[in-house]
């Protein structure tokens, strides 16, 4: 038993009241003496204003109990209340019943924080019957940070329909196959058919079975077919089941499509969105990475993930439907983009893997690469044959690449982002000059059309999107007629207006870096610094709100044409520490 004291001030006892009514609960009478004081709140509910019940010495309550009035009443008295387990529904319903707020708090905070693996079904009850939706919340959390407890101990077979649908549903749970999530669903309709037989859709709905292996799915149709009785056979005698089954199986036999084929049955069991940051060169070294790796706020520290299939740099890299894309750029270390390739990969963070998609049709590095309105975009760069402005846009329904409206001229080093339904290119170098234009891209007309210019020329830069403000960060110039000199003024562009506003400068330069947005923050990742003269491994952090940078955390190691995006993973077990990449070296090519 718990004793919850609560304390009332001055404005609370100014809320007392005199009488002399009687309270009659079923047999049972309490006599409210003369001068003896009871809260307003307690009367609240009682008939009032003008009506006959306001003069009768006794009223009776119904749906209240004399263990729970009494409770109320000698909080009321005393400001203490004794609560347990065994009083704690007789309270709540008196509580309710009176509008007793703070009593009705109390309850609620006991509830909420008193749950166990022994309690908690009798805590949901509670909860269900009283509508208690914070508690309901509470359970429904508890329930998915404890099923495995819950599993061991068999009262997940007791759990509510809509507690066990929440857990199978929830993006947080963590530590089962979806195989599992299957098996425990079916045990909990199996342990009482008669009634539970009707929530069968609503509970295989959530299991996501386009996640399973073809094994695992062929293994519970087999497993359906072989009961004989309709009760057991649930999944081929319910025809939303089967379609949960043949859904599944579909969806699998489309890989480059799946993409756009997301939903909530087929997306990534996982609550856990980080910076990735993935290839790169250490110029030094001549070593080109093939890394992916992303990091982790809570210990400070990078995680790795799967290696790319092969080592890139300068490549394109864009987000389509929770999957990763890297397109094109360098396996080799050169300045002049020579050695450019055209090959294509998807990485799929719900099993850690990679996949080879169709080739580019022109080898392409130095470019920019854009996910919009369910497609690919790759727009300019260069490669052995020089500077570039062909357009390839990738279907994914029939895993090709194809030429759309090339760019007016031939553009590298640039940067773009995708605000709305447009795809916006800044910057770069044309001719060995560096820009400042500001290009539109139009995927329903194919055509291009010109905005207002950057206020500062810049080439390697970076772009991204926040809200309705499209900005540009880092980069290089010339200074004078040869040297080059990094760009620290960062600017932003409303479409609305199609103006540019200037913001607060980088702290230090960068170019060639890797960019992401993760809660509103935009951060800067690696890259080279021309005033330095040398790879940086600092990222640099800017708050939109206030206008403001910092330096966070570092890269494992000073990459330059290195990329970065924001993506929710499983995320991996332990750290990855500065002798732990995976060295690839490469012989410089001949210009």
């Amino acid at each position: 038993m718990k004793l919850l004291i609560w304390h009332w001030g001055k404005h609370e006892m100014n809320c007392y009241k005199k009488t002399q009514q009687e309270l009659k609960i079923g047999p049972c009478q309490l006599n409210c003496q003369p001068q003896k004081k009871i809260s307003q709140a307690l009367l609240r509910p009682l008939p009032n204003g003008g009506m006959r019940e306001q003069d009768m010495r006794e009223i009776k309550l119904h749906g209240v109990s004399k263990t729970g009035l009494k409770n109320i009443i000698e909080f009321i008295y005393t400001s203490r209340l004794s609560l347990s387990m065994a009083n704690l529904q007789d309270t709540l319903e008196a509580a309710s019943f009176l509008q007793v707020l703070p009593v009705l708090s109390f309850c609620n905070k006991l509830l909420s924080t008193e749950i166990t693996i022994d309690n908690c079904v009798e805590v949901e009850r509670i909860a269900g019957d009283l509508l208690l939706e914070d508690v309901q919340a509470h359970i429904g959390k508890f329930v998915c940070q404890n099923l495995s407890a819950l599993l061991q101990s068999g009262r997940y077979l007791q759990l509510s329909q809509p507690s066990l649908a929440n857990a199978l549903a929830s993006d947080s749970l963590k530590g089962f196959s979806e195989m599992e999530l299957y098996r425990i669903a079916r045990s909990w309709l199996d342990h009482d058919p008669p009634t539970r037989r009707s929530a069968a859709y609503s509970l295989m709905c959530q299991v996501r079975f386009p996640l399973m292996t073809p094994t695992e799915l062929l293994e519970i149709s087999q497993e359906d077919e072989g009961h004989d009785d309709g009760g057991a056979a649930m999944m081929r005698s319910d025809t939303a089941c089967v379609n949960l089954l043949l859904e599944a199986s579909n969806y699998q036999m489309m890989p480059f499509l799946q993409p756009s084929l997301q939903t909530e049955r087929t997306r990534i069991r996982s609550d856990a969105t980080h910076l990735l940051a993935l290839g790169g060169v250490m110029r030094q070294q001549l070593v080109v990475s093939r890394e992916l790796r992303l990091y982790d706020e809570e210990i400070g520290h990078w995680r790795a993930l799967r290696p790319m299939e092969v080592p890139r740099y300068q490549h394109g890299v864009a987000l389509l439907g929770g999957f990763l894309y890297i397109v094109g750029g360098q396996s080799t270390y050169d300045t002049k983009g020579k050695t450019a390739v055209d090959s294509a990969y998807l990485y799929d963070p719900r099993f850690d893997r990679w996949l080879q998609v169709a080739s580019l049709n022109e080898k392409r590095t130095f470019f920019h690469l854009s996910a919009l309105k369910g497609k690919l975009y790759a727009v300019g760069g260069r490669n052995a044959s020089g500077e570039i402005d062909t357009v390839e846009c990738y279907n994914l329904r029939r895993n090709e690449w194809t030429f759309v409206s090339p760019m007016v001229d031939p553009h590298y080093g640039h940067a773009g982002t995708v605000h709305g339904d447009l795809m916006y290119v800044s910057g770069g170098i044309t001719r060995d000059t560096f820009q400042k234009e500001l290009l539109c891209y139009d995927p329903e007309t194919d055509a291009w059309s010109r905005r207002a210019d950057m206020m500062e020329l810049r080439g390697l830069h970076c772009m991204c999107t926040v809200g309705d403000r499209l900005y540009v960060m880092g980069g290089n110039h010339f200074r004078g007629s040869s040297d080059y000199d990094d760009v620290l003024n960062c600017e932003f562009y409303s479409p609305e207006v199609d103006q540019w506003t200037v913001v607060a400068a980088m702290p230090r330069g960068q170019s060639d870096v890797g960019v992401a947005v993760l809660q509103g923050q935009i951060y800067v990742v690696g890259g080279y610094s021309w005033n330095s003269r040398c790879m940086v491994d600092i990222v640099q952090r800017y708050d939109p709100e206030k206008d403001e940078w910092d330096r966070v955390f570092n890269v494992l190691e000073p990459l330059g044409g290195i990329r970065a995006c924001t993506m929710t993973v499983h995320l991996p077990e332990g750290a990855v520490d500065d002798g732990q990449m995976q060295e690839c070296p490469l012989d410089t090519a001949k210009n």
